[in-house]
Parts: C-alpha cells; structure tokens; sequence
C-alpha cells in the first residue's frame, strides 16, 4: 500500500530564517524523496508598512518499508 504524500511549510518574513529552516529540516530527514517544492512571496503588514512573507511549500514521501516495495515476500 502506498504511504501518502507529507507537507512540510516553511513561512517567516527573512529569506535566510526560511533557508536555515529548510537546511535544518533537511538534515534531519534522513532520507526521502522530494516530489514538488512551491515558493510564494506576499506581503504582510508588520508595524508601519508592509513586509515580505515567504511560505514554501515541500511535498515528499519516506521511503516504504520493505514489506510495502513491490514483490516483498515473507519468509
């Protein structure tokens, strides 16, 4: 049976907190595929004005266990 796809979002308003969460989640995925990433810049008001406000978006998939891989057979 297939695992269903994971979401992962990353949101702040400084592009380099986004990449440093990014970096540390990565690092501690271990392993997975990574199936389609989405980036988007908006504006939030924050004080006086506006600023920034990053989200990306990550879906990926753990690796299946060996008994979910086609032709597992237990012995």
């Amino acid at each position: 049976m297939r695992q269903p796809l994971k979401v992962k979002i990353f949101m702040d308003v400084s592009a380099s907190v986004v990449e440093e969460q990014v970096n540390a989640w990565l690092a501690k995925l271990e392993a997975g595929t990574i199936l389609k990433t989405d980036t988007v810049v908006t504006t939030v008001a924050k004080g006086d004005g506006a600023s920034p406000f990053i989200v990306v978006t990550i879906w990926y998939e753990l690796p299946a266990s060996d008994q979910d891989r086609p032709g597992f057979r237990a012995t």
